[in-house]
């Protein structure tokens, strides 16, 4: 069975501190080094040594881990589910992202590099003016590595804004449903789902995607990105309809047979067509709100249905709870069967 843990790899990376910020910091901690390091009682040379190469170690440290702290931090694309792979792609492009975190490699290696032999050369000062000319020097080429990743700093730290705020998964099963809007897709999810929806925020609408779950299926409800054709879409839109195609196990394309929601039944099954084209998944098609028609007209839809090649046709009104115990039945049996050990 899938393991219902979340799944967003990107929530735990940390804030990224820009080079003036990480430059102030580690120049605190060392001078506090230092201040301790000062009350010993030591042979005046050798206190200042200690002194500037204890300031040089600390301040090398800083910085080195806290370039660390995000690369560890920060899981390796490669390595994620498709899903994820893609969304790096479509939020901030992989390759930038693969070179911005090399980037904080580099500068977290020379810097503990430069560290340690600034701090041997320290140690073989001949006076304190020596020592502290050196700590300078130091102070120096660490500030001037940071000004030269500043761009994959700040590039970083938008991509973290960014890839920490997309939707939370489970590892489970997973129903993408699809319709134009106003055909009763919240409130089906809210039926089927009962109290157990979340509400998330994501990056391609405003209004948010709807999360719910029934035993251990995750059904996702995608407002502005799967309700509308094609040709409405921008260019990230798409590639985000794309990188759902990872996430979903089966789509749920749900009709309003009264038409109701503005929509005729043509420009419902040419939705329907688009996203059969997009999505290599199965796809169950819910006609809903049969309480509102006659019996002819659910079976002329499903004539059309037919004709475009859809097998799976249920018959449903979600605002009366008619046949929501057989589409139930049927995730349950048809996920359980093909993506369920």
């Amino acid at each position: 069975m899938f393991m219902g843990r979340d799944a967003n790899p990107f929530k735990k990376m940390p804030t990224i501190l820009m080079p003036d910020e990480l430059m102030a910091k580690a120049l605190r901690r060392g001078e506090k080094v230092a201040n301790e390091m000062r009350k010993k009682e030591l042979p005046w040379l050798l206190k200042a040594r200690a002194v500037e190469e204890h300031k040089v170690r600390t301040i090398a440290s800083v910085v080195a881990d806290n370039l660390q702290k995000v690369i560890d931090k920060t899981p390796p694309v490669r390595k994620l589910p498709k899903f994820y792979q893609e969304m790096v792609e479509v939020l901030v492009g992989v390759d930038d992202f693969k070179k911005s975190m090399g980037a904080f490699k580099w500068a977290s290696e020379l810097v503990r590099k430069l560290g340690n032999e600034y701090a041997k050369k320290i140690r073989a000062a001949r006076t304190p003016q020596q020592a502290a000319k050196l700590r300078k020097e130091f102070v120096g080429r660490v500030k001037s590595i940071l000004e030269q990743i500043h761009p994959e700093m700040a590039f970083v730290a938008v991509a973290r804004e960014k890839l920490k705020d997309m939707p939370t998964f489970k590892e489970l099963p997973t129903v993408v449903i699809a319709g134009y809007p106003n055909v009763g897709k919240s409130t089906l999810l809210k039926k089927l789902t009962g109290a157990d929806v979340e509400i998330n925020s994501y990056p391609f609408t405003t209004k948010g995607i709807n999360v719910g779950y029934l035993d251990d299926i995750q059904m996702v409800d995608t407002p502005g990105l799967l309700d509308r054709p094609l040709y409405e879409r921008n260019d990230i839109e798409l590639q985000a309809i794309l990188a759902l195609n990872y996430l979903a196990n089966l789509i749920l394309f749900i009709i309003d047979a009264s038409e109701f929601c503005g929509y005729t039944i043509e420009e419902q099954i040419n939705l329907l067509k688009e996203i059969k084209e997009l999505f290599k998944v199965p796809i169950v098609v819910a006609i809903n709100k049969i309480d509102l028609v006659d019996e002819n007209r659910v079976k002329e839809v499903e004539e059309k249905l037919k004709d475009v090649g859809i097998e799976n046709i249920l018959k449903i009104s979600a605002d009366k709870e008619i046949g929501l115990d057989e589409l139930k039945r049927f995730f349950i049996q048809y996920l359980r069967e093909h993506y369920i050990n």
